[in-house]
């Protein structure tokens, strides 16, 4: 269905035009150990024509309810139909003393919050990341609420408290618009009260029933990267045991957490003694304890978010692990029906690099008919000033050595090949340095400029050129047929909200070529992670632009951090929901705070002529009892289709998947741009079960359920 009650008015779209910023190098100490905060590009002779642009139209004030203030220092939303009414609703977390909210779609262009009678406030929770998906294969979308207690109290979860408000919750989905709270049903003992992150829903069985897994990062008042010593705490993997109980296995199949990487300049482990058992911790200092006299943490990395997909083609889902302050990892599933069984191979393929991992997007890029992977990590601030001299768990301390980096991550599929010692898996490749990009001529980049990058450091390129990332998608903006990508990601030095100079972004949005390079288009689209922005000159050459006035600077950025996707109004074109952290804005002076709501903002796509269909996958278990999970999570779909009716067919791939952006999750819902055909030739679907589906000659411009087939 298609909102026609939004009232904005698009800017006339013309052409616009981008240019590379590139200038020589400089050895100048006072120009490496600072940066401008404006990032206006300076202008050179090489212009880049870029196609037009329909810009985005943010609307989270007019649509949603309560407005788009939100409290919490880690907010996310979850993109799901939890109605089964054909249209996306929204949850977004925050923290204690505020609901909760459950935006109910009415498909006019509202988003009423329905929380307080659904049931799922959670007033007295730390609330983080949210997931949704279907437990009990009833049909409904149930909801996974993570917390992470509170962040000012100065206890870890061994100590007890009635009101750290850290306790995750599972709401069962009764229909009508009612939740029930089974969370001491489903867990028992093993309810996650650590510290939630991101959550991921998954069959890793594949018996039919999701399993959660719950990554968890660390209590806020002890998080630190000013230290050799900075732990998390171990994460929770749930499987189903078919009657809303779940079973806590994560350390049995060894997804609690690995040994923190932590060396010394001369490549040296870093330990810690417990002088009680005489144990060695390497990264976790076991003799700090909080407040009242509990022991800190736990010898294992901190945790940020998790993706689960089929990375090696065998019919079992696998998982990439973003890990903050410690190496990116990926483990192979080798589960036999005897045994549950992970294998971690990041290191065989080379990509255990160090850093400041965040969040996962999953996509085919490249339009070779695999599936790679985005991920955020810290950018290319950490390049702009001098490396940290003193071993801590910051990426700019590992950024200074062969097994470090702080830039974003491309991790192009190359297929199933064998490695050594460990037999078939999945190839990745770190190429995001390699993609080309197009950089933006309002707002580039500092780091493209090389006299500002720290004489020491290489010059970054690519995506590793770009800046902060915590939540992050892929997605089709035009209907073109190929992916685009989206994130967003700052911090600051006071506080937790807008302003700051820390890490200052304003998100990005990189618009695929057609082969797998990139323009940057994130000023033109109208998406900074910026309130209040005046776009209504974008022409840098005319007297009237003045960036500073109309807030096209990263001095003004939010404090971004989720973020998820989906088709909000119908209109068959994706949207964008971002979410902001609340906090002290930082003005300069450290005894002038002042609080501050971090805002939701929900970009509307402004839409266009091409053609769409989305694909709703229900598996067997819905309907019999038997094939695949209700969700149809796991689920491997191809697409066909003639672009120009003489054409050859051109094909898109894509996995249904719950999880990987930071505390959020996209819609589970199955997007595919078409460009200019009016037919979809084939629909080939592998579902979980191992059951092969085609369908044939399907009309475009809708939104199509698809129930997985009785097995033969």
């Amino acid at each position: 269905m298609l909102w026609s009650n939004i009232s904005c008015q698009k800017d006339d779209i013309k052409d616009v035009y981008i240019q590379p910023t590139f200038t020589a190098g400089s050895e100048d100490d006072a120009k490496q150990s600072g940066h401008e905060l404006d990032g206006t590009a300076s202008d050179t002779n090489d212009e880049i024509n870029l196609a037009p642009v329909t810009p985005f139209i943010e609307s989270s004030s007019e649509i949603l309810s309560e407005g788009n203030e939100n409290w919490n220092d880690r907010p996310g939303v979850a993109i799901f139909d939890f109605d089964n009414d054909n249209d996306l609703d929204l949850y977004i977390t925050q923290k204690a003393n505020h609901s909760n909210r459950l935006y109910q779609n009415n498909g006019k262009g509202i988003f009423t919050d329905i929380a307080k009678s659904a049931g799922v406030e959670l007033i007295s929770s730390h609330s983080t990341g949210v997931m949704t998906c279907d437990i009990n294969n009833d049909g409904l979308p149930d909801l996974y609420v993570g917390a992470w207690g509170d962040p000012e109290d100065q206890l870890d979860f061994r100590s007890p408290s009635d009101i750290q408000g850290n306790a995750d919750t599972l709401f069962l989905n009764q229909g009508e618009g009612k939740f029930l709270d089974i969370s001491e049903q489903a867990f028992g003992q093993s309810r996650n009260i650590r510290s939630a992150t991101s959550i991921s829903c998954t069959d890793l069985n594949n018996d039919g029933w999701l399993d959660l897994y719950v990554a968890n990062v660390g209590a806020h008042d002890f998080r630190t990267f000013n230290s050799p010593s900075h732990p998390g705490h171990v994460n929770f993997l749930y499987l189903n045991n078919h009657d809303l109980t779940f079973t806590e296995i994560a350390g049995e199949v060894g997804l609690a957490g690995s040994q923190i990487r932590m060396k010394s300049t001369s490549g040296e482990p870093i330990l810690f003694e417990d002088p009680k058992t005489g144990e060695k911790f390497e990264g976790w200092d076991p003799m700090r304890v909080d407040r009242l006299g509990n022991q800190v943490g736990e010898p294992v990395p901190q945790t940020h978010s998790t993706l689960f997909f089929d990375f090696d083609d065998d019919l079992d889902v696998d998982l990439f692990m973003a890990d903050d302050g410690d190496t990116l990892k990926i483990y192979k599933n080798d589960s036999t029906k005897k045994e549950m069984r992970f294998i971690e191979v990041g290191e065989a393929l080379g990509i255990d690099y160090s850093g400041a991992w965040m969040g996962f997007a999953l996509g085919d890029y490249d339009g070779d008919l695999d599936l790679d992977v985005f991920v955020t990590n810290i950018g290319s601030h950490a390049m702009l000033r001098k490396p940290q001299d003193n071993p801590t768990g910051s990426c700019e301390y590992h950024q200074r050595f062969a097994w470090g980096t702080c830039a974003n991550f491309m991790l192009r599929n190359d297929g199933v090949g064998n490695l050594n010692g460990i037999g078939q898996s999945g190839i990745f490749v770190e190429v995001g340095s390699t993609i080309q990009i197009a950089p933006n001529k309002i707002l580039a980049p500092e780091a493209l400029k090389p006299e500002k990058i720290y004489r020491s450091l290489p010059i970054p390129t690519g995506i590793a050129a770009y800046e902060f990332g915590f939540g992050t998608t892929f997605f089709d903006l035009e209907n073109d047929g190929d992916l685009d990508l989206y994130w967003l990601g700052s911090n600051k030095n006071m506080g937790a909200g807008p302003g700051g100079d820390v890490y200052p972004g304003v998100g990005r949005l990189l618009r695929n070529t057609g082969s797998g390079d990139f323009e940057d288009i994130t000023v033109e689209a109208h998406i900074l992670d910026i309130a209040n922005v005046d776009y209504s000159v974008l022409d840098v050459s005319s007297k009237d632009f003045n960036p500073i006035s109309q807030r096209i600077s990263p001095r003004f950025h939010e404090n971004g951090k989720g973020v998820a996707h989906g088709d909000l109004n119908g209109d068959g074109y994706v949207d964008i929901v971002g979410t902001n952290s609340s906090g002290n804005i930082w003005t300069g002076d450290s005894e002038n705070l002042v609080a501050a709501p971090g805002p939701v903002f929900i970009w509307l796509n402004g839409g266009g002529d091409a053609h769409w269909i989305t694909l709703k996958l229900k598996g067997r278990m819905a309907i019999d009892g038997t094939g695949s999970n209700a969700d149809g999570i796991g689920a491997r779909v191809h697409v066909s289709y003639k672009y120009f009716r003489d054409s050859d067919l051109r094909t898109q791939v894509k996995e249904v998947y719950a999880g990987g952006s930071y505390l959020s999750q996209d819609s589970i819902w199955l997007e595919f741009g078409i460009g200019s055909a009016n037919m979809v030739e084939e629909i080939s679907i592998r579902w979980p079960s191992g059951t092969e589906q085609i369908i044939k000659n399907v009309p475009v411009d809708q939104i199509l359920e698809i129930i997985e087939p009785e097995s033969s």
